[in-house]
């Protein structure tokens, strides 16, 4: 491919190059003045020519052989250049290895920017790759509470909780999948403010009460008298996320409880969600928050699309907080989502 796009280069090579050249080096030709001045002088001493015929033809074999070197040094690097140029464009990059100098500079600066456009090329092919699977698995899965809520609606009598919890799966999915679209965004809607952490936690128990009744599932809240700066909007997303998973992990026979309070670690203030559920393997513990990462309970259970938690963790970054788990199989889970502003760069 290299030499392909060396020889077209070759063909293609302008024409103007020496024009451009005598362009270039205008400045250069100020240096015949003294020449021509010490001609000047010479006929007004009126001095036997025959030396200065001489001293002429010296200059004259010095000035071609500079100019012929800084010539081809010049066609070297136009050539180098536009080399360089036909490869970007054919999205390729092989620097000459033997540049040295302004080259070597140039093929250093050239081959920095094939790093970079490589990787951004690479990380734009996985996030396209990630997104396409994402939509699929998210259309296979609207299906389900869709599916399901027409069948409720062909019998007799609307069984209306049943009705709503599909709806919830549906809004759940949906909610998910704006979020994705939007943490893309890199945080460019974040709105930053001093919120009481009791009050953001009883309004995501609020939106989740249906889904709490519905299960069976009780919820102690305990006394928080904390604030969090944070982004209301995302902070929610996340409690939500992880009440809907502490919920569907839970028993449905009424033994299922969440409990939420906030504790002291390490110098760090953390909100603690805990249930009572099935709990986590020790084994997927260390993945629960890679993407597409359901684990052992997602695969028996059926229920997991291993985007939930991935949105999570990414969202925490983005608000410059921490989210962590810890997890017996068999006696439930604890998420500890960090709410001190350790780090955080307000631009």
């Amino acid at each position: 491919m290299k030499r392909e796009v060396k020889k077209t280069v070759s063909g293609e090579f302008s024409r103007g190059c020496f024009s451009d050249y005598i362009r270039e080096r205008v400045s250069f030709m100020l240096y015949l003045l003294p020449a021509v001045c010490l001609l000047f002088i010479w006929w007004l001493c009126d001095l036997p020519w025959q030396p200065a015929v001489y001293l002429l033809l010296v200059l004259a074999v010095l000035s071609s052989v500079l100019i012929f070197s800084d010539y081809s040094k010049y066609v070297k690097k136009r050539r180098l250049l536009e080399l360089y140029a036909s490869q970007a464009e054919a999205g390729i990059f092989s620097p000459e290895e033997k540049s040295r100098g302004l080259e070597g500079a140039w093929a250093q600066l050239a081959r920095g920017w094939q790093q970079k456009y490589e990787q951004e090329k690479e990380n734009g092919r996985e996030e396209r790759e990630r997104s396409s699977k994402y939509y699929t698995l998210w259309s296979h899965q609207i299906k389900t509470p869709v599916a399901a809520m027409h069948l409720l609606l062909q019998e007799e009598e609307l069984d209306r909780r049943s009705m709503e919890q599909e709806l919830w799966k549906a809004e759940q999915y949906v909610d998910m999948a704006l979020q994705y679209q939007r943490l893309d965004k890199n945080g460019r809607d974040l709105v930053l403010k001093e919120y009481p952490l009791s009050s953001l936690v009883k309004k995501a128990v609020k939106n989740m009460a249906s889904v709490l009744i519905y299960n069976k599932t009780a919820i102690h809240l305990e006394d928080m008298t904390a604030a969090v700066l944070t982004d209301e909007k995302w902070f929610l997303f996340v409690l939500e996320q992880l009440l809907g998973n502490a919920v569907k992990y839970t028993a449905k026979d009424g033994s299922g409880s969440i409990r939420i309070y906030t504790k002291e670690s390490g110098g760090g203030a953390f909100l603690v969600v805990e249930d009572n559920g099935i709990g986590i393997r020790p084994e997927d513990i260390p993945r629960v928050f890679e993407w597409g990462y359901t684990g052992y309970n997602g695969r028996r259970e059926k229920r997991s699309t291993g985007i939930g938690l991935f949105l999570c963790r990414r969202t925490m970054d983005m608000l410059g907080q921490t989210i962590a788990i810890e997890s017996e199989e068999g006696k439930g889970t604890r998420v500890l989502l960090g709410i001190s502003r350790n780090r955080f760069d307000i631009e």
